[in-house]
């Protein structure tokens, strides 16, 4: 625990401390005590000030930034009413998510085309609700300063979660903003020895001017994931009436217990470039004319450090959990470590700045260097020792030369499009490229603009390292592993007049790389038979293709609101590739105002998906497997309902859930072994403070 009270935390919270002064802290109180909206009042200063209005402005800009080009793309902010019920649930907004269950905890997306890259450390790979890369950190650029505190909290002091983040952004003048943010979950679980403890600081800073822009940021995660393999019986879920005792969830006997998985990662990304150009005159109105600056060409540089570890612990073996053991000792210390840097330097030419500059041009050139230790191991799968019975560390290093480029127009209101190429020049993934593409063309339809949108790849990528090497004491393996070609077109339709889109693609995958259990079957004492452990990285030399169509459509009558989204996917190799052939989520809602100022909606939700051999999971290594061939399980076919209401007054939101509420089916598991959560009230709060 001392150890994650480390200097990094201890400068977020003086800057944190720093911004929110005395006289500030006081007003917030004040606020939440009267339920006032003190952020639109003078403060008292004088007689004169008491007599009058200090206008706050609110507007608040966020945006996303490519981590090559620096090109920015707007997003919301982080404040909707809508959905803001789901933004805490495991399984994700749209229900779209199968995971172990705890907050936080791993989960995996049923739907193939959303899930993204396995990344070289591939262990944050499952913690995307947490941990947030470069192309989904949010800048903003905000008139007045802000601050936004969301606290989610459900179940017991046993059994329940609390998830507390605080964001603060500021303006220093129009063009420099700088903010931080603290976001801590600590979840205990339902089920026995299930909790997750994880912590993020993050800082960042920008600067938008006409000749000259940067981003950056920096941010620290500590994650602690406590392991259990799952329940030991499934009749605790499925035939609990058969149990010789009453139980609660946490009374279930799970498979391991004093085994934990911790990552720590620190991100250092930096994006600046200097534009050069000219000024010209603009009218603003008949007598009102302004400079504007017209950018001609940019050079721009990134780049982006990654020093990542993953530590695997267990206190205490199961007997027979795991197939082989390659290390001695009666504990598991399996470790490993990342360090990653990449630095690119282009030019542009920039779209706009006369009438035959279309489309905007970008190339550039850059290095990356890659630094992975693991244990170290002789040829024949020996361990060497050095002098104090530790395992000897072994490192591999790679670097690349990569060149690229980028086709873009933003401009116009009817043709839209962006072609994007990295191709690997020299180094270690020689021959490496990909290739991505998306255009969109708007079309007058019915009184509206309807959006008719392409997306599609080409890569040739190397899988995630550890594919390749991986050592620890029941994982072990050192591969040739073959890039693997993907292919992918997309289409969307979107019909804002009918509230109607529609997503149809199609991927081919030579060489898809995945991990199986291929455990041994193994007999106990008592004359029970069980499968073994044990993750083993696989290549499917034949080509798969997965096929996926989904609509999403939005029905209002007057007060009465139903949200659907529904996913079809095929795939030819369901036993490399298994998924659900549908996914569903339905939202149904009253939309309304209580008092005229407290937004309202009051609804239920479900979320559900046809029986499929879904993932199970390897403690050891942290990542989703395929289900061992000697034993296969499909779950699915259960909906899981809730009720909820949530409100949106001024700058406060709050919500009352009542989580899976259909709790007494019986048929309630996101994995082999892994139940969904029971049923449980969840709330949260999220208040927003300008100035």
């Amino acid at each position: 625990m001392i150890k994650i009270l480390n200097t990094r935390y201890l400068l977020i919270f003086i800057f944190f401390a720093s911004l929110t002064s005395s006289s500030y802290a006081q007003r917030i109180i004040s606020e939440l005590e009267t339920n006032s909206d003190m952020s639109m009042d003078a403060r008292p200063d004088s007689a004169e000030t008491k007599k009058k209005k200090k206008f706050i402005p609110t507007e608040i800009r966020a945006w996303t930034v490519d981590e090559k080009y620096g090109n920015m793309t707007d997003t919301d902010v982080d404040t909707l009413h809508h959905m803001f019920m789901n933004t805490d649930l495991p399984e994700g907004i749209e229900g779209h998510y199968n995971s172990l269950g705890n907050v936080g905890s791993p989960r995996i997306s049923r739907i193939f085309m959303e899930r993204p890259d396995i990344p070289d450390f591939m262990f944050t790979y499952p913690f995307d609700m947490f941990f947030v890369d470069t192309d989904r950190f949010r800048f903003y650029n905000t008139k007045s300063p802000f601050m936004n505190v969301t606290y989610n909290w459900n179940g017991s002091k046993n059994t329940g979660s609390d998830h507390i983040k605080a964001t603060y952004t500021n303006n220093a003048g129009k063009k420099f903003n700088f903010g931080g943010i603290f976001d801590y979950i600590y979840g205990r679980g339902y089920y026995d020895t299930q909790s997750t403890s994880y912590m993020n600081a993050s800082l960042w800073a920008s600067y938008i001017a006409d000749k000259y822009n940067f981003h950056f940021y920096y941010q620290h995660n500590f994650m602690k994931t406590a392991e259990n393999g799952g329940i030991e019986d499934e009749g605790y879920i499925t035939n609990p009436e058969n149990m010789s005792r009453e139980f609660t969830s946490n009374d279930i006997p799970t498979v391991l217990s004093q085994t934990w998985n911790r990552q720590e990662h620190d991100l250092l990304f930096f994006n600046h470039n200097y534009n050069i150009g000219f000024y010209r005159e603009e009218e603003v109105d008949s007598i009102t004319t302004r400079q504007v600056f017209v950018p001609v060409s940019k050079i721009f540089h990134t780049v982006k450090l990654n020093n990542m570890m993953r530590n695997h612990r267990a206190y205490k073996e199961t007997e027979n959990y795991h197939t082989y053991t390659y290390l001695p000792g009666d504990s598991t210390q399996d470790y490993t470590k990342y360090f990653h840097v990449r630095s690119l330097l282009g030019v542009s030419l920039c779209e706009g700045f006369n009438k035959w500059a279309l489309f905007g041009l970008n190339v550039y050139a850059g290095f990356e260097y890659n630094k992975f230790m693991l244990p170290d191991s002789t040829r024949y799968g020996g361990i060497h020792t050095n002098t104090t019975g530790l395992v000897d560390k072994e490192y591999f290093k790679d670097h690349n030369i990569v060149v690229g480029g980028q086709i873009i127009r933003t401009q116009g209101t009817a043709v839209h499009y962006n072609l994007d190429a990295e191709f690997v020049a020299a180094g270690a993934d020689i021959g490496q490229f990909e290739i991505d593409g998306h255009a969109e063309v708007n079309i007058p339809l019915l009184g509206d603009t309807a959006q008719v949108a392409l997306n599609a790849y080409v890569k040739n990528v190397a899988p995630s390292f550890y594919f390749g090497n991986y050592h620890g004491k029941h994982a072990w393996w050192d591969l040739d592993t073959d890039k693997e070609f993907r292919q992918r077109i997309e289409g969307v339709i979107d019909i804002p007049h009918t509230n109607t889109q529609i997503t149809v693609g199609v991927e081919n995958i030579k060489n898809f790389t995945y991990f199986q259990n291929n455990g041994a079957p193994v007999l106990t004492s008592e004359g029970n038979t069980f499968v073994s452990n044990n993750v083993t990285p696989m290549q499917c030399g034949d080509n798969i293709q997965v096929v996926s169509a989904n609509l999403r459509q939005y029905f209002k009558l007057g007060i009465l609101h139903w949200e659907n989204d529904v996913t079809y996917q095929t795939c030819s190799h369901s036993e490399v590739l298994p998924l659900p052939t549908v996914s569903i989520y339905t939202n149904l809602f009253l939309r309304f105002k209580i008092a005229k100022v407290l937004k309202t909606e009051f609804g239920a939700d479900m979320k559900y998906f046809t029986e499929f051999n879904a993932p199970d999971y390897s403690p050891a290594i942290g990542m989703f497997m395929n289900q061992n061939p000697l034993k296969k399980e499909k779950v699915g076919n259960y909906p899981l309902l809730s009720v909820y209401a949530n409100f949106d007054l001024k700058h406060t939101r709050f919500y009352v859930m009542y989580h899976h509420f259909n709790q007494s089916d019986g048929r309630y598991f996101w994995l082999p072994s892994y139940p969904m959560n029971p049923a449980s009230i969840r709330f949260g709060l999220s208040w927003n403070f300008y100035d």
